[in-house]
């Protein structure tokens, strides 16, 4: 407990924030990048870009920009998980004094979520099943979704998923063990391709749609190049077509608003929200199930006869046994909470401006950069959506032409943490091989091979911007110089 409350405290410090919104309470480099700059440049004599390199690693200074990666705890997100790691320590299933506090935190959380999704939030608790990840939260939503079809399997005894090729491996694993019958019902899958930004056209994913279509599951935001999907519209004529709909929405949580996303009329059946990426800590997520989806249209809850992925002490409304992490799921609830507390949409809003204009600074200083430092103005180029309004607020892809990437990344890592794309199935060596998302998008190989994936966070600083760029410009231009 001494240690947590001195992390905590330690926080704090470091930000100097108050437990309020996002923007004064996410742990940055700013200070130390600023007093880095400051005092490497004083005594009017410039530093060599080793001699940066080196002093910066020295002091310890490395920018963050590898937010869709994983963020921080935010500071208010700990002081709300401490309790019950001391406290309130009960179990929430106890029908004693110790569980009442821990089962009232638990719902108190769901409610925070739907929050995030609903224009008005249901009352029943229950759509909100907690799971340990990302990953699980997919995995149940389909099998969820094709336990509950069996009725709609065609003559040769297979269901049909209607996905796209950008989906996150959480999704294209999983259906490949179903192709394979690894795991049964088997299935076949339609991946409609997206265009050259990114983006899945609503029609095509609905002319895709057949008569033994179980399930449609099409990401809100792709983790790599930020593009944003047309998931409400796609919602709303699957739940007209009678076909179960999900959508992970990972990396769109925190950045833009999707409140609506599953109203009961005409959203999704199934969403997938993750603690991690917007200022809860890693291990915990849910997974949202419309109230009787599975029921609904010939389907058969596969529930009704328990859990259908962990089977224990009936947790979850049956959903999924196992106690249920009362610290870190009031963790995802705070932060939840967060985005909305001060107004409507204020935290959020604010949030997302601010890493559009970190983005849009850290896109202009490495584009001037490297047409100074090179002499040529076709050095780079921007992956995914040129319209801001169909792209995460705070997500940069650029590709470096006549750059290695996985290279850069290694001499730069101690001082610029940032990624290739992503964090979740990448390899980290110098030879790394450009991703099956930019090959979708038909980027190509001379700047797919040399993209960065560049993730600004709600307390990303002009400091680390410009710092960042202007040491991706030095080490590309010295790649390109030999």
């Amino acid at each position: 407990t001494k240690v947590m409350k001195a992390l905590l405290a330690g926080c704090r410090s470091l930000t100097n924030c108050k437990p309020k919104s996002i923007s004064e309470s996410c742990i940055s480099s700013s200070f130390a990048v600023h007093h880095f700059i400051t005092t490497s440049t004083s005594g009017g004599s410039e530093r060599t870009y080793n001699n940066i390199i080196m002093e910066a690693t020295k002091q310890k200074t490395c920018v963050y920009l590898d937010y869709n990666g994983t963020t921080p705890v935010y500071p208010p997100v700990l002081e709300a998980m401490l309790p019950y790691l001391t406290d309130h320590f009960g179990n929430p299933s106890s029908s004693h004094h110790f569980g009442s506090e821990p089962k009232a935190a638990v719902n108190k959380a769901r409610r925070s979520l739907l929050s995030l999704i609903q224009s008005v939030p249901i009352a029943d608790l229950s759509s909100i099943m907690f799971t340990g990840c990302g990953t699980e939260s997919n995995n149940v939503a389909i099998r969820l979704a094709l336990l509950s079809s069996t009725h709609k399997v065609d003559k040769d005894g297979l269901l049909h998923v209607v996905t796209t090729n950008i989906e996150h491996p959480a999704i294209t694993q999983c259906l490949n063990s179903y192709i394979s019958g690894g795991l049964t019902p088997k299935i076949t899958v339609t991946e409609v391709p997206v265009d050259e930004f990114g983006r899945v056209s609503s029609s095509d994913v609905i002319d895709a749609i057949h008569e033994n279509t179980a399930l449609v599951t099409i990401m809100t935001a792709n983790n790599e190049v930020g593009s944003l999907q047309p998931v409400f519209e796609i919602a709303k004529i699957c739940r007209q077509k009678h076909v179960l709909f999900h959508t992970d929405a990972a990396q769109a949580v925190g950045k833009v608003d999707l409140r609506g996303l599953a109203d009961e009329r005409n959203g999704a059946d199934m969403v997938t929200i993750v603690g991690h990426k917007f200022g809860a800590p890693k291990g915990i997520a849910a997974l949202y199930i419309r109230p009787n989806c599975l029921d609904e249209n010939g389907r058969v809850n596969p529930e009704h006869g328990g859990s259908v992925l962990l089977m224990g002490g009936g947790q979850e409304g049956g959903r999924r046994g196992g106690t249920e992490n009362v610290p870190y799921i009031a963790g995802i609830g705070r932060a939840a909470d967060m985005l909305f507390e001060h107004g409507d949409r204020s935290g959020l809003e604010a949030n997302a401006m601010h890493m559009q204009k970190m983005r849009s600074r850290l896109l202009e200083r490495i584009t001037t950069g490297l047409e100074e430092s090179t002499g040529k103005t076709d050095i780079s180029r921007v992956n995914g959506p040129l319209n801001a309004d169909q792209r995460l607020p705070n997500t940069l892809s650029i590709g470096l032409k006549g750059v290695q990437s996985g290279r850069l990344l290694a001499d730069i890592g101690e001082v610029v943490a940032c990624s290739a794309g992503s964090a979740c199935h990448s390899s980290s060596g110098p030879t790394m091989s450009y991703s099956a998302i930019l090959k979708a998008m038909n980027v190509p190989q001379t700047f797919a091979v040399g993209t960065l994936r560049l993730s600004v966070g709600p307390n990303t600083s002009l400091e680390d911007v410009d710092f960042a760029a202007d040491v991706i410009v030095k080490e590309a231009t010295r790649q390109l110089n030999t």
